[in-house]
Parts: structure tokens; C-alpha cells; sequence
């Protein structure tokens, strides 16, 4: 007898009403089923649907959402139409969320410990000496050294994997059935990501919660999740077990999505492929297939026909023997056998795969020159609590040439964005020296300070924070031009209009605010204003890990062809191994303040020397299904 589904959702429909009035339709028709114990993927680009169909399972949802038809049932319980008291027993008792953004979603204020104990609190725990010891417990089943003495940290005294584990504990404090998480593993380097990852399975398969991953790492689809569920322009257009999805996928955004996946095997001096134009507006009205306008097979009729999710492939004999394929951290269940379904009028007709993507194009890009920026012997300590001091950077030396590109890794807190700072004189470094063309700029005084930020600027990691919101774009590129003076007041409207064009804006967009651009226009925002007084050197702090791969491969692509045009030098510091290695010349290996190994981007990735590099090569994943023995189940 099949035993029904714990969670069960059908035509999920949600909207937001525009601030002319309008409608814009978030989510459409949205269906899918969940299982105890089972992992669910959730993939598509920003925008498609992911985080407000998680946010309306636990009617949740902010500002002028609603749902507006479909239903959520949880154990046969309609949550569409619960009242608030049965959603307040529902939200954290049986399904808990952990959020994106740890630093804010925890109150900096209050203690680790205040925070859990608000959570237990609520969920009926009156004994303050009861509350505290299963505080402890929380904290040490999520991987916390020494619990009980954390639970009177603050916020800031935690690393971001470790904030990431106190939200895992939070979510688990009620003993939820289901856990939503919405990209937990984002701005986390590949080893910690690795650590919360295998953390999340270790839960599924030890307490039976069910888990839904939202993310934009394909490779975490891989390694973690029994099936997945890919949403374009608020709807699904394919789902099906992990190995056959990522393996065959049957519609071509989902192949599109898989193309633009940065591969650690691909060779440095590699073109990223992203998926050619934008997703739809979602408040006009979709005339057949939401994907049509991007498709490279589109035909007519997917123009005017919407195509409804059916199956087109049953791949219940086609696990091989021995075993189920794609078997990531979860339970295995619904993996390597199942049906695939599509949102595709092609794909329902056609027996033969989807035509493989092209190969990796190489980048035209000039050898590197001369030395235009060196570092020798940084350090930089930081007074901490106390009186005691922690050594940022301890004697770190690097060289950067024109036209060439550094790339940086290393987990968080090895001193990556320390050394970007420091270089870009945004704090000042407590010994060693820095060479700009051969000069010592070390200790510049103001005017040589003023002229050193001019030829180095920086691209900060989040487009979003990073933007002031009460500036026009057109003011926000202005904005170096008027402090450097590099152009007439006359020519800065020509000027900008110029850098928007130059980063693939539309220059009438420099009468906009930030708040009506995407992430990865935001990005691009950011790029103009670090162009806009014409650096030699452009340090990117994390400047693609808060972007889906697509919108990644465009701001990557769009970093190598400025270089090329403009013999820019970059310094590009990223988590992801893939993409570092196949925008750099060169790659430098951070850990505890110290570069411990350097070396050309290939060589380091396929012969690493140092353990430490080896580890992080280790942990970074691969979006390709792995074939796991039957009964096994990887960690």
C-alpha cells in the first residue's frame, strides 16, 4: 500500500498586486508532492517562483501577496484556509524555515541563546532550566563546538557557516516535519558548504524531517537531493528524480540551466554560457510556452500554446543494476526511478535527448604585461573583545600584472576580503608594503591616497546592499566621475550613458532607481560605477556568489571581455573553485591569513600541492549524479 504524501500541493497559484494596481502573477499552477524523509530540490533562475512558493506553503507570504487559488494540504490539513491559530501550530512546530541571509535573520543584539530560547518558548517550553538544556543539545546536534559556552555569543562572534547551523538549530527546535531551506549553502565557501550540506542529510535520515532545497547550485542538487523541481517565470516546466533530470533533461531551460553550470573540470580561459536574454515580466500576460522567447528550438506554435506538465519519459527500468543513481545526502527515496515530467510541446514528441550544448568556448584574451600592482609582507591585526587581537593578514605577497587575472579562495575567514581591502586602501595595513606601477603606496598621503583609489576600485559582493537606494543609476555612475574629476560636469551625462552601454545597460535606464533592477543588473550597476574612473585595477570581492548561474555566466563573461577591451588587471575572489578557475590566469590559495599555495589556475586545480587546497578541491561539488550502491548512502 503507498503511503500518502506528507505535504501535498495542487495548482498553487499567488499574486502580488503592482503598485499601479495591477497584477503580477508570482506563482501559477504550481504541483508537487513531498514525502517524510525525502529531499526536494527546488531550481530556476531569481524571480521564477521559488522563494514565494516556499513562503505561501506557510501562508507567509510579505506586503500584497496572496494566494489566489490551489491548495496546501499537510497531512490532509488545508493550510489555504486554516485559520491563524492552526497556522501558528503549523509554522515551526511542523514545518521550519531556515533563511538565506543568517546576519539578518538573527538579531545582532540578542545571544545565540536568547535567540533559541524565544523559539522554544514558543513552541511550549515553560522551564527555563529545560529550555536552556535543549538549547545545548540544538546547538551540538548542528556541529557547534562547545555549546553550552556559544550560547552567550553574539551574532557577530559566530563564522557564516556557523550562523548558518545556528538557523538550522532554531528551524529544528520544534521537531518539524518538513524544513524549508531557502539557499542555505549560498554565500558559504565549498567546505563549509560541504559541512552544512552533509548536516541536513545526517537530519533527514536520523529524525525522518523532509527537506526542500532552494538553490541555484546544481551541484548541490546533485549531492544532496532525491528529486527536483525546476520553476521558470513562476511555474514548473520539469520534475522528476535527480539523476534523470540532471543526466536527460527534457526541457530546454533546464538543459540551458545545466550549460551554464561552471565545471571544476573545465580549463582555465573558458567561456561561461549563459541563457541568452531575460526571464518574462510576470505582470503582463503569458501567451503560450513562458520559455519560448529564450528557446533556440521554439517553434510557432510554442508561441500561442501554453504546454501543460506531462510525462514524457517513465524511467522505472532504467536504474541499471546493482543500485539508484543520484543518490546525493538524502534517504534515497524517489531516487533513480520515476517519471519525468515537462512543461515542453517538443519534448512530449520527441524520443531522441535535447542536442548537447556547444563546448566551451575560449576566451580572447591577451597574455598578461607588465606588474601593475605587488604586495609583500601584508599584515593587518584587528583588536578584538578584550584586548585580544586577530591576525587578518599575516605576511601575505602577491603580484598582479596588466591584463592579467588573480583569482583568490580560500573558506571564510582565511583573509580574502581583508587582503581586498587593504589593497583598495579601504583599511590600512599594519605592515609590508604595497607597490602600485612601482610605486610605494603603503601610506599614501591625501593626495596620493585620492589618486591610488582612482586606478583601484572595487565590485562589492552584494548588488543589493551595495547600491544606494536613493539614488538614481545615473547617479550612482556620476558619482566617481564628480569625485575624481575626470570629466567635465558637461560630459558626465555622455559619460555614463557610455559606461551602461560598455557593461550591457540601456543608457535611458540612468533615470531608474536600484529597486527596478535585478540582481544581475545590479551587478552591472556596480561594474560602471567601479569603471567609471578608469582603473588600472579592479578588485572583485564575491562579486558573482549572490547571482543563479545564467545571470553568473553574463557578469563573468562580461568581467573577461572589459579586460580584454580595457587591459584591466582583476583580482577575482570567489567561493566557487569552477568559476575562479575559469576566469583566472593565475590562482592564489588562502587559509588563516597566509597564502599557502600559488600557481597557474590549471596546474593548481589538477596538481595541488598543498593539503589544504586539496581539501577545498575535495569538497567542492559537481553537478553530475553519482551512482551509489543499493543500501548506501553517501555523506
Amino acid at each position: 500500500m503507498t503511503t500518502p504524501p506528507l505535504l501535498e500541493v495542487q495548482g498553487l497559484d499567488v499574486e502580488f498586486t503592482t503598485p499601479d494596481g495591477g497584477a503580477l502573477h508570482a506563482v501559477r499552477d504550481v504541483s508537487f508532492t513531498l514525502r517524510r524523509g525525502e529531499t526536494l530540490a527546488v531550481v530556476g533562475e531569481s524571480g521564477s517562483g521559488k522563494s514565494t512558493t516556499a513562503l505561501a506553503l506557510l501562508r507567509m507570504l510579505p506586503g500584497t501577496g496572496r494566494i489566489t487559488g490551489g491548495s496546501v494540504h499537510l497531512d490532509g490539513q488545508d493550510l489555504t484556509t486554516a485559520d491563524e491559530p492552526a497556522l501558528r501550530a503549523v509554522r515551526g512546530a511542523r514545518v521550519g524555515m531556515v533563511f538565506q541571509d543568517p546576519m539578518t535573520a538573527l538579531n545582532p543584539v540578542l545571544t545565540v541563546g536568547r535567540h533559541l530560547d524565544e523559539v522554544l518558548r514558543a513552541h511550549g517550553g515553560r522551564d527555563r532550566r529545560a529550555r536552556r538544556a535543549r538549547a545545548v543539545e540544538l546547538l551540538g546536534l548542528v556541529g557547534i563546538p562547545d555549546p553550552e559556552r556559544r550560547l552567550d555569543d553574539h551574532p557577530h562572534q559566530f563564522s557564516g557557516g556557523q550562523r548558518q547551523r545556528v538557523l538550522i538549530a532554531m528551524a529544528l527546535a520544534g521537531e518539524p516535519d518538513i524544513l524549508l531551506a531557502d539557499e542555505p549553502t549560498t554565500a558559504l565557501d565549498a567546505t563549509v558548504q560541504d559541512q552544512i550540506l552533509t548536516l541536513l542529510g545526517d537530519l533527514t535520515r536520523t529524525t525522518g524531517t523532509a527537506l526542500v532545497l532552494i538553490t541555484h547550485n546544481m551541484g548541490v542538487v546533485a549531492r544532496a537531493c532525491d528529486r527536483v523541481l525546476v520553476m521558470y517565470g513562476g511555474t514548473v516546466v520539469e520534475d522528476g528524480p535527480t539523476a534523470e533530470v540532471l543526466s536527460r533533461p527534457r526541457h530546454p531551460y533546464t538543459a540551458g540551466l545545466l550549460a551554464a553550470v561552471p565545471r571544476l573540470s573545465a580549463p582555465s580561459g573558458t567561456r561561461l554560457t549563459g541563457i541568452p536574454g531575460t526571464p518574462p515580466d510576470l505582470s503582463l500576460p503569458l501567451a503560450g510556452c513562458a520559455f519560448a522567447a529564450r528557446c533556440s528550438l521554439a517553434e510557432d506554435r510554442c508561441h500561442t500554446t501554453t504546454p501543460p506538465l506531462t510525462a514524457v519519459a517513465d524511467t522505472g527500468s532504467d536504474t541499471g543494476t546493482g543500485g539508484a543513481i543520484g543518490i546525493g545526502i538524502g534517504t534515497g527515496i524517489g531516487t533513480g526511478t520515476g517519471t519525468v515530467r515537462a512543461a515542453c510541446l517538443l519534448a512530449a514528441e520527441r524520443t531522441e535527448p535535447l542536442p548537447p550544448p556547444p563546448p566551451p568556448a575560449p576566451i580572447d584574451r591577451p597574455a598578461p604585461g607588465d606588474v601593475v600592482l605587488s604586495a609583500e609582507g601584508l599584515r593587518k591585526t584587528y583588536k578584538g573583545r578584550r584586548r585580544r587581537s586577530f591576525t587578518a593578514l599575516d605576511g601575505v605577497s602577491l603580484t598582479l600584472a596588466a591584463g592579467e587575472t588573480l583569482g583568490i579562495v580560500g573558506e571564510s575567514g582565511s583573509g580574502k576580503s581583508t587582503l581586498a581591502r587593504v589593497l583598495a586602501h579601504a583599511h590600512p595595513a599594519d605592515g609590508g608594503r604595497i607597490l602600485l606601477d612601482g610605486r610605494d603606496v603603503t601610506r599614501p598621503d591625501r593626495a596620493a591616497l585620492h589618486s591610488v583609489r582612482r586606478r583601484v576600485q572595487m565590485v562589492l559582493q552584494d548588488p543589493y546592499a551595495s547600491l544606494n537606494p536613493r539614488m538614481t543609476v545615473g547617479e550612482i555612475v556620476a558619482e566617481p566621475l564628480r569625485a575624481f574629476g575626470t570629466v567635465a560636469p558637461g560630459e558626465r551625462a555622455e559619460r555614463v550613458a557610455e559606461l551602461l552601454r560598455l557593461v550591457g545597460l540601456d543608457p535611458a535606464a540612468a533615470d531608474r532607481h536600484p529597486r527596478s533592477f535585478s540582481g544581475g543588473q545590479r551587478q552591472r550597476v556596480g561594474i560602471a560605477r567601479a569603471l567609471a574612473p578608469d582603473p588600472a585595477v579592479l578588485i572583485c570581492d564575491e562579486p558573482v556568489s549572490a547571482l543563479d548561474v545564467s545571470v553568473q555566466a553574463q557578469i563573468v563573461g562580461l568581467l573577461t571581455d572589459l579586460q580584454r577591451d580595457l587591459g584591466l588587471a582583476l583580482v577575482f575572489i570567489a567561493h566557487d573553485l569552477a568559476v575562479v578557475r575559469q576566469v583566472s590566469h593565475r590562482i592564489a590559495v588562502m587559509h588563516e591569513g597566509r597564502i599557502v599555495e600559488t600557481g597557474a589556475a590549471d596546474e593548481l586545480c589538477e596538481r595541488p600541492r598543498d593539503p589544504y587546497t586539496r581539501a577545498l578541491l575535495a569538497a567542492a561539488p559537481e553537478p553530475v549524479p553519482v551512482r551509489v550502491p543499493a543500501g548506501a548512502v553517501s555523506a
